[in-house]
């Protein structure tokens, strides 16, 4: 199994650079695949929408410079995308970036990297733990949303969040739905497909 040795924690501010953020245009989400916002806001592309994805993806190594490396990508209704991104120039640090589903970017904010056997955060770690975001088959998305959904046997399910740590076979990779009923989860592989589903 593949062990790395720190986990990034959450962090507060994420709207830090948002005054000057620039604002793309992602479309609009889908209501048959994604969940609403629950504060009544715009629904989120980037949760069923891959060429959104890739397209603020783009955008974040505009800001962030390249080669665009990441140690976590996700996506929730409230928030919009969310990339933790290594940067190029110094490879022990780590700061998120999140594109609202509005389009606003903001970032970068710096993520705090916590050791998990108790060794000190080294570049090393973090490229380990680094991949290149564009191995993950986001144009399958809003197959693998619409295929979630089916087999999860609640056809009120909508994508509420997804969230992709690695593109290693044993890395976390999933797609959380939810429906009045339950609340299921597609297991999904770094070609978006699944190969499991959770209750």
């Amino acid at each position: 199994m593949r062990t790395v040795a720190f986990a990034a924690l959450c962090l507060a501010g994420l709207t830090a650079c948002s005054a000057a953020s620039p604002r793309g245009t992602y479309g609009a989400g889908d209501s048959s695949l994604a969940a609403a916002n629950p504060g009544g806001g715009t629904i989120d592309p980037f949760l069923t929408n891959g060429e959104a994805v890739l397209q603020a993806l783009d955008t974040i190594a505009g800001r962030a410079g390249g080669p665009l490396r990441v140690t976590s990508i996700s996506a929730d209704r409230t928030n919009g995308l969310m990339v933790n991104v290594q940067q190029p120039a110094n490879h022990m640090n780590v700061d998120r970036y999140v594109v609202t589903a509005d389009g606003a970017l903001n970032g970068p904010t710096p993520v705090k990297l916590m050791s998990l056997d108790g060794g000190p955060i080294t570049a090393a770690k973090v490229d380990a733990r680094a991949f290149n975001p564009k191995a993950i088959a986001f144009a399958n998305l809003t197959r693998t949303a619409r295929e979630a959904i089916a087999k999860s046997g609640y056809p009120d399910a909508r994508v509420t969040e997804w969230d992709i740590e690695g593109i290693a076979p044993d890395d976390r990779r999933f797609i959380y739905l939810e429906s009045a009923r339950a609340r299921p989860s597609a297991e999904v592989n770094a070609q978006l497909k699944i190969v499991g589903m959770h209750y």
